[in-house]
């Protein structure tokens, strides 16, 4: 009977070990204030249709209209994401591409600026050592 528990107990942790967490991405959906007039919308109108699928916030006030929407697949990517029907207002549902006005894909946005952070920071170091080697030497 002890053996069985211990084996039981080792099989959990090595499941609990070894349980990959599920990865998620995030989009960034941004609306044109003017279409969203047109519709009768609103981005929390929009936001209640995809709710039930993802895990959403919207924004609106002074800034652009935007929803982030969490999505728990990494391999959907933004056309994917766009071919979602929504319900604009209570006669309308079309896909979101129609209504959006970009759909920005975050996580690979964020690498893309990371690599362009580290060149530009490449760059500031090398101007810095040019700068001191420049003050070092005394001029006549």
């Amino acid at each position: 009977m002890k053996k069985f528990i211990t084996t039981i107990l080792l099989v959990f942790i090595s499941f609990w070990v070894f349980a990959k967490e599920t990865e998620e991405k995030t989009f960034l959906v941004l609306f044109d204030r003017e279409e969203l007039k047109e519709y009768r919308t609103t981005t929390d109108y929009i936001e209640l249709s995809l709710t039930n699928i993802f895990k959403t916030k919207s924004y609106s006030g002074n800034s652009d209209a935007a929803i982030i929407v969490k999505v728990p697949y990494t391999n959907i990517d933004e056309c994917q994401l766009g071919y979602i029907f929504v319900r604009v207002n209570n006669k309308t549902i079309i896909p979101l591409q129609d209504i959006a006005f970009m759909i920005i894909d975050l996580d690979s946005t964020k690498s893309a600026y990371d690599q362009i952070l580290a060149s530009f920071e490449d760059k500031g170091q090398k101007n810095k050592k040019n700068n001191k080697t420049l003050k070092t030497v005394p001029s006549p």
